[in-house]
Formats: C-alpha cells, structure tokens, sequence
C-alpha cells in the first residue's frame, strides 16, 4: 500500500495529464468538446425534472410535490451513471493502452485510475448542477449533512477504483467482459433502488436490494444530498467498509498480477 500511494504521488503529474486525455478523446471530434461534460448532466437533469414533473407527476406522497420526486430519483441517477461509466472504462483500461503496459519504466498501475477519474469529474460537475436547482426549488433541503458529501465521494472512489483494477486484470484474460458488464449493469440499474421509493417496494424486495453494494451507494447519497438526515445509517457503515475491503483486494490482485500483463499482451 505505502509503494503503491508513493507511485501515485510521484506520478501525480502523468495522472493528471492521461485523466486529461480520457477526457478530451471522449469527446474527439465534437465541436463542444469537454463543454459535454457539463452539458450531458445538466441535459440528464432537466430531461428528468420536466418528465417526472409535467408527464407523469409522480409524487413521493400525498403532500409533496412532484418537483420532489424529480429531485429524489436525480440523487441517485447521477452517482450510479458515474459509477456505471467508470466500471466499464476500467476494463479496456490496460489492454486497450498494450503499449504501455509493455514500456518496462512505465506505472501502469495508474491506468485504471486515470480511466475512472473522468466519471468523477462528471459526478461533481452534475452535484453542482444539482445543488443549484435544489436551491432555486426546495432551498430548505440544505443541511450539515451535506458536509460529509466529499467523505462519501472519496469513498466511492476507492470503492470504483478496487473494482476496476480487479476488472481491468480480467479484462486482459476475457475480452467479452465489457460487454457483459454492460449487460450486468443494466440489470443492476433495475436491482438498485434509483428510481424506486422504499415505500412503493414489499419489504421482501427491499431485503434483497440490501445484498447489493450499489443499493447503499445510493442510499447515501440520497440522504446526504435529498433528504438531509441519515435514513439509513447501517449503509454508511457497510458501504465505507467494503469501500476499503475492494480498494485492498484490488491493489494486492494488481501488484502481484502487473508483472505478467506485458507478456499476456
């Protein structure tokens, strides 16, 4: 671990230069370039206000709004789609850059996160755009919670970047693996309570929603950013754990693997 955070930190230049990268051959060839990465979640948000809004007018109760219900189901879209994307970046991260891995001096270990940090970017751009519909909309819903917002966000990082460094190993050994994870994903999207309101779900459903690491993902960010009062404490616990646990597992798999990548590739 002390190796592998003193590699990010003497490479914190070349990380912020491939982050960089990611970013602007996303958008290769567009006239608005990186300007996407803001237009994306601001277009997401708006599309999402004026359906549950003025289509559907679905409300969370009797007495709330259905402005509430738009702002509740955006809580979570926006951190699942940044975890989403991160997760299937980080699978073609090292064999989609084989010419790197092959470059004995080069840290390759930063290749996984360089592919994630993107997504981050796109997560804080969408909770600033978030934030200012939410003080034009529902100002009261701002609270101290909301300070633990970065605390949770460094946790989602460490949690995304220990999957995609077990991820991105597998992906050298089974190329199909992105488009199943984009089938997996898909499921997990109807699996994980985003969209969902507790109280519309039998507490049979609610039960196996608890077995899935991106459900309390959600949960969190629901109840620092929406609710403003901690809903489900037993999330934060269990998701700052296995955050840990995953970012562990995925540096030990990675360092004893990396050796082996150049000739695989």
């Amino acid at each position: 671990m002390k190796n592998y955070l003193k590699s990010l930190y003497l490479n914190r230049g070349l990380i912020f230069r491939m982050t960089y990268k990611e970013m602007t051959d996303r958008y290769a060839g567009s006239n608005l370039g990186v300007f996407w990465a803001i237009l994306q979640p601001l277009f997401l948000i708006v599309l999402y206000t004026v359906v549950f809004t003025f289509i559907f007018k679905v409300k969370i109760s009797i007495e709330s709004s259905s402005k509430d219900y738009a702002l509740f189901a955006i809580a979570g879209l926006i951190p699942w789609l940044a975890f989403s994307e991160g997760i299937n970046k980080s699978i073609t991260s090292i064999y989609s850059k084989a010419s790197l891995v092959k470059q004995s001096i080069f840290p390759i270990e930063i290749l996984p996160l360089s592919s994630i940090l993107p997504s981050f970017i796109s997560l804080i751009i969408g909770l600033i755009i978030y934030f200012i519909i939410l003080s034009i909309f529902m100002p009261d819903r701002f609270s101290l919670m909301m300070l633990l917002l970065p605390l949770v966000i460094i946790f989602n990082i460490l949690f995304t970047l220990g999957l995609s460094y077990l991820l991105s190993l597998a992906g050298v050994y089974f190329r199909d693996l992105g488009e199943l994870m984009t089938v997996i994903l898909t499921v997990l999207t109807f699996a994980t309570p985003i969209l969902y309101i507790e109280s519309m779900l039998p507490q049979k459903i609610i039960f196996l929603m608890n077995f899935n690491l991106a459900s309390h993902l959600i949960y969190i960010y629901k109840d620092i950013i929406y609710t403003g009062k901690i809903n489900h404490p037993y999330s934060f616990l269990i998701f700052g754990l296995f955050s840990l646990i995953f970012f562990s597992l995925g540096i030990r798999a990675f360092h004893k693997s990396k050796h082996l990548l150049a000739n695989i590739l």
